[in-house]
């Protein structure tokens, strides 16, 4: 689904959001893209609730405050399955 965009690639990290509110969201991000990410992608889990049906309230905010601190030169995809 989502991954089929980017074709083959190395995973160099994997970290959940920290816990509610997402509050090492930012920090965990950038961390993976010193260590060589590219392309950041924030679970479905937390932008549309799978599979419990219930997305993070804060989603919005996590996701900007991400995109504002890794800059434009990384890619940010808000979904996975």
């Amino acid at each position: 689904m989502a991954f089929e965009k980017t074709g083959p690639v190395d995973i160099v990290g994997f970290v959940s959001c920290g816990g509610c509110p997402g509050k090492r969201a930012v920090a965990r991000a950038q961390l993976m893209v010193d260590r060589g990410a590219e392309v950041i992608f924030l679970a479905s889990c937390i932008s549309r609730g799978n599979p419990i049906g219930f997305p993070c309230p804060h989603f919005e905010m996590i996701k900007n405050a991400i995109i504002k601190k890794i800059g434009p030169d990384i890619t940010l995809i808000d979904w996975t399955h």
